[in-house]
């Protein structure tokens, strides 16, 4: 496991990887390794969210990073990337099967006797229908394809015009030249299994997986973000100090994954407060904290892997969030700040800079809403005032803040950063609920 100097330097030392994440920066990390004599042994280092990171982010490189890893670690990369929410995605399955077919026929065979027979029969259910070979004799009534057919079963592609049918045949084909236990195996259960039973069973099998690693499934992760009650201040309960288990895979390496504590805003309450003295067990719970909390971030925005900017924007997030909250909760008093992380949850934290800003966007919602029943159609606010409402209301899972606020003459938008983006919405808000223009102080009354 980490020592007292790792974590430390995990709280104060960040990865400038993580912060400048994107197709360049990912490559130039992969040529790293793949230069290090001990290649092999630091890409099975990689915790998953990395490893799947680089294999997503540069295909060109992707043959030899899946070389270099371990079958279990790939088949985590696969959990991590196949699934929608509790539904399998076969497309990205098949695409993975390609992809290790070009790896080298050894991590190949290893990762296939690795991976779920439930998920692959789930694949080939929604991509081919197999019947049992009748005898020489008889005349098979349906159609089926001469060549993925044999002595022991008819097998036909479900829509013949599929461009995944392509790699479905491959896999097939490679099946029989070296597993035909597990080729036997996949065409019974094609022929009679349910697919949603496949389809549960799969799903449990990578849930179990990805809780060990930390990564809870999609469902767990909402349940993490949800809006409190923030005021009054002196209210808000401790939330009991429950330090999240370690990851099998860190617990194996001895690291702290990279991405923790690697995108703290620059300049920041919650950077400042990283400099306390904090005793080696607070040290210890911060690090996984900030990891476990990074890891409902990319389960629950669902973000693709090969989008660096998504990766990027999520993680960034959770950081701004609990620095969100620890502005809050402190009053921004400097000597508030390491009580405050030696006493409360990042989760709790974190939770209060979510709830700062969704607030904001409820009302928003309640304004809108008010304003489409007062004049019958999408009635207009001032300039300023609807780009900090379409911030608000963006289809986005995170609120946005409207840059213009701070920075005259800008319109984009970011994520919320700091307490100052709330207090400043806020400000907008206010004045648009006090003023009599739009009635929304009598309907109060």
């Amino acid at each position: 496991m980490a020592d007292l100097a790792d974590y430390r330097e995990a709280l104060l030392a960040p990865q400038p990887f993580w912060a400048t994440l994107s197709p360049t920066t990912v490559k130039q990390r992969i040529e790293q390794l793949l230069a290090a004599p001990d290649s092999a042994a630091l890409v099975q280092a990689l915790s998953p969210v990395e490893y799947t990171v680089l294999l997503k982010a540069a295909p060109d490189m992707r043959a030899m990073l899946l070389q270099l890893g371990h079958p279990e670690q790939i088949r985590t990369v696969l959990d991590l990337d196949c699934w929608h929410k509790d539904t399998l995605q076969s497309p990205r399955v098949l695409e993975w099967l390609e992809a290790l077919q070009h790896s080298g026929e050894d991590i190949c065979v290893q990762t296939l006797q690795a991976l779920d027979s439930e998920m692959l029969s789930v694949v080939l259910h929604r991509h081919i229908r197999v019947n049992a070979a009748l005898p020489s004799e008889e005349e098979d009534p349906d159609p089926y394809d001469e060549v993925l057919s044999n002595e022991l079963y008819r097998v036909a592609f479900i829509d013949p015009d599929s461009p995944l049918n392509e790699r479905v045949a491959e896999f097939l084909r490679l099946l029989r030249m070296t597993d035909l236990d597990m080729y036997y195996s996949l065409m019974q259960g094609t022929m009679w299994a349910e697919e949603s039973d496949l389809e549960e069973w799969a799903y449990r099998w990578k849930t179990g997986r990805l809780q060990d690693e930390g990564i809870p499934d999609y469902y767990e992760a909402l349940e993490a973000y949800h809006v409190v009650d923030v005021e009054p201040l002196d209210a808000l309960p401790p939330v009991p100090l429950e330090p999240p288990g370690v990851p099998a895979s860190a617990e194996e390496s001895g690291l702290v994954p990279s991405y923790a504590w690697s995108l703290t805003p620059s300049g920041s309450l919650l950077a400042l407060a990283l400099q306390g003295d904090f005793t080696p067990a607070t040290l210890e719970r911060l690090c996984w904290e900030m990891v476990s909390l990074c890891n409902k971030a990319v389960v629950l925005d669902q973000v693709d892997f090969a989008d660096t900017t998504a990766v990027r924007a999520s993680l960034e997030c959770v950081h701004a969030y609990v620095n969100i909250g620890l502005e809050y909760l402190s009053n921004q008093v400097p000597r508030q700040l390491v009580p405050l992380l030696t006493e409360r949850s990042l989760m709790s934290i974190c939770q209060v800079g979510f709830s700062l800003s969704m607030r904001l966007r409820q009302r928003a919602s309640h304004l809108q809403v008010h304003l489409n029943g007062a004049a019958g159609v999408r009635r207009a606010l001032p300039g300023l005032a609807r780009y900090v409402v379409d911030g608000l209301l963006q289809t986005t899972w995170h609120p946005q803040f409207f840059v213009g606020l701070e920075s005259p003459g800008d319109t984009v938008y970011r994520d919320f950063l700091r307490f100052q983006d709330i207090c400043l919405v806020d400000a907008v808000l206010q004045s648009l609920e006090h003023d009599p223009a739009y009635g929304l102080a009598r309907q109060a009354a």
